[in-house]
């Protein structure tokens, strides 16, 4: 910069110059008429003058090429990159296109700056910026567009680009930043963060910048103490995360506890684990999570009651506990005081926005009790843990009876139709007009044997979560299908049998009407006599796939109830677009008695209903008064204990068949 203003101040100078020799010659030139003055040192300081204005036309041209180096320099920084400057004119151009379709930003922060500096000084300072933008100038190519916007931070704009494109220009990055660190003793370390406006994920270019600069700021916090630490060889201290023990190896140690402490302690077994951890691991990566692997570790290893502490697998710990002063209540207390003692420092330390640890505990009643089975039924109060307030569970008798019911359950599943265990059982539902017989809803019901009678909600929620429903609710299709074969024609004109149908279904829409409409070929049901009920919160949590359903069954004149209504996600919005022929209104709804706010609100729905053209159904009925309100409201049907209950093929047989 001083030799640029140098040379300016040189140009001004001759210019002064020139202009003086110039007037000079002016004057001078009024004696040439006269012969008997000399013109010769006049021709002299023309030609001195002339040379000047060759010497001033060559330092204008410097002065021209000097004053376009200070414009490049206004919109450059020193390192080389585009600056603040020129980045918000760029941006702003983009912002004034009417798309920024195929813009992507990448952010960049280069990690421990000021640690540098302050260790090292400025000068490495400046040099360990200029390297990171060696790195970075070596992936762009003709349409990116890099600046330095702060001391540490860049960023690249690319044009023409998608996010895969974007990611392979990070891996470049991070291959070249490898290299480099494997050759010097003071590596590079940097966050990242990238974003792509396309067109199913458009963004205006201050979001787009935004959404790379949050990106930035999480790949920051996960990488920030491992940088640290590869910077500070003094206080470095590559903790690796405790290392996991086999089953065998701890199945042994138990058995030694067991016989070296004998009658003389009351012992017990924890299993702790941390809820949703690879979560952390993908926010924050896996070498923050073995940090707090490790601290979980040292903190359950230093509880009071702690005799052993290991790691089993991955996030899961087990610790042998002495509860020989404590008591069940006691030793719950304890284990959640600790777990919101980790979760404090785990928050406080690496500012994770939710951290909390499940634990089951076993009681190991005698050395006889295998060191597997104790395991197993702690692993089993642990995954029951997650769904309690404080997250720990003790495994108890009831526990280790309602573990064997359904292991029995699920174990005789498949069995069970071949053995005629599955019954179908009807609940009738009424007119509240003259009180008879105008449906059915089909239920199921499983006769272990003889004399066990397994309630649905026992084994249906556990069919549910192991997909078993599906299969169960073809089977009771077609036994209801045969019975409707086997006896339509006694069957009242008008009489029609409802279905259940498992949430499940909707996740293959299509190919559940195929199978119902196949079903209905194989056993030539008269499809007017069939309705499928579809609970609201199926309906609310999947809407697009039951619509499908709905228009395919439609097709083939079948009726669709929505079941439940009123369980607690009923909105109007529900209602707005609702396909369904009839709603059945949930007993939740109705109570066990009505009071004036619920005849309000069921006179309002009602209301709606009717104008709509929907047939309305009323469950859980169980008092005369509720029935009467119903039949007064216009209810189409009702069904409930009132009038009948849940009753098996052959009693319903005896009842309805003309």
């Amino acid at each position: 910069m001083k030799k640029e203003k140098s040379v300016l101040h040189l140009c001004e100078g001759t210019l002064l110059a020139l202009v003086i020799l110039l007037i000079m010659d002016l004057y001078l030139l009024k004696f040439l008429q006269d012969p008997e003055v000399s013109y010769y040192p006049m021709l002299h300081l023309m030609e001195a003058a002339l040379a000047l204005l060759v010497v001033t036309l060559a330092l204008s041209l410097i002065q021209r090429e000097l004053l376009s180096r200070l414009i490049v320099k206004a919109f450059r920084d020193i390192t080389g990159v585009h600056n603040k400057t020129s980045l918000e004119k760029l941006v702003q151009d983009l912002s004034n296109r009417p798309s920024t379709f195929g813009v992507g930003v990448m952010m960049f922060d280069l990690n421990n700056l000021k640690y540098v500096n302050d260790t090292y000084g400025h000068e490495k300072g400046d040099e360990f910026i200029q390297t990171f933008t060696y790195c970075l100038t070596r992936i762009l190519d003709s349409d990116s567009f890099l600046a330095r916007y702060g001391g540490d931070e860049f960023i690249l704009i690319q044009q023409n680009t998608s996010l895969s494109e974007l990611q392979h220009m990070a891996e470049k990055l991070d291959s070249l930043v490898q290299e480099y660190n494997t050759r010097t003793t003071l590596p590079l370390s940097y966050a990242i963060g990238y974003e792509v406006s396309f067109q199913n994920h458009y963004f205006m270019m201050e979001d787009l910048i935004n959404a790379a600069d949050k990106k930035m700021y999480q790949d920051k916090a996960s990488k920030k103490i491992a940088a640290i630490r590869e910077l500070a060889p003094s206080t470095h201290s590559r903790n690796t995360v405790i290392p996991a023990i086999s089953s065998e190896a701890l199945s042994e140690k138990i058995r030694q506890i067991q016989k070296s402490t004998g009658s003389s302690l009351s012992i017990a077994l924890i299993s702790t684990d941390i809820e949703n951890f690879h979560y952390i691991n993908d926010k924050y990566g896996y070498s923050l999570g073995d940090e707090i692997l490790n601290i979980v570790y040292e903190e359950l290893a230093g509880a009071s009651f702690t005799i052993l502490t290991t790691r089993f697998f991955s996030d899961v710990f087990v610790s042998i506990a002495d509860i020989t002063d404590l008591t069940s209540e006691a030793l719950l207390s304890q284990i959640a005081k600790l777990d919101q003692q980790i979760s404090q420092r785990i928050r406080n330390t690496y500012h994770v926005n939710f951290f909390r640890t499940n634990s089951g505990i076993c009681f190991i009643p005698d050395a006889e009790t295998s060191p597997e089975t104790v395991l197993s039924c702690a692993n089993v109060a642990r995954r029951l843990s997650k769904k309690m307030i404080p997250p720990c569970c003790i495994y108890s008798r009831e526990i280790d009876r309602q573990e064997k019911m359904q292991a029995e359950i699920l174990h005789s599943f498949h069995q069970a139709p071949k053995n005629e265990e599955f019954q179908i059982y009807f609940q009738p539902k009424v007119s509240p007009t003259n009180g008879k017989i105008s449906s059915a809803e089909v239920l199921v019901r499983w006769l272990r044997d003889e004399k066990t009678l397994w309630s649905p909600a026992v084994y249906i929620p556990l069919f549910e979560q192991n997909g078993f429903i599906i299969s169960l609710d073809y089977y009771v299709y077609e036994k209801t299908f045969r019975w409707l074969q086997k006896f339509s024609i006694q069957l009242p004109a008008d009489f029609r049998i409802s279905l259940n149908v498992s949430p499940l279904h909707f996740e293959e829409p299509e190919n559940f009407v195929k199978k119902i409409c196949e079903l209905i070929r194989t056993y030539q049901v008269d499809t007017s006599r069939l309705t499928f009920e579809i609970t609201e919160s199926t309906y609310v949590n999947n809407t697009e796939a039951v619509n499908r359903v709905i228009r395919g069954l439609k097709q083939h004149n079948i009726q669709i109830s929505m079941d439940d209504f009123g369980s607690g996600y009923s909105s109007l919005n529900t209602l707005k677009d609702l396909l369904f022929n009839e709603v059945k209104i949930d007993r939740k709804f109705l109570g066990d008695s009505l009071t004036e706010n619920a005849k309000i609100v069921l006179q309002e729905v009602f209301h709606m209903l009717k104008r709509m053209g929907k047939s309305i159904v009323c469950e859980g009925v169980e008092t005369q008064e509720i029935a009467d309100f119903l039949k007064n409201e216009g209810c189409n049907e009702i069904q409930g204990f009132l009038y009948y209950r849940p009753m098996c093929q052959e009693d319903f047989e005896k009842l309805i068949l003309k």
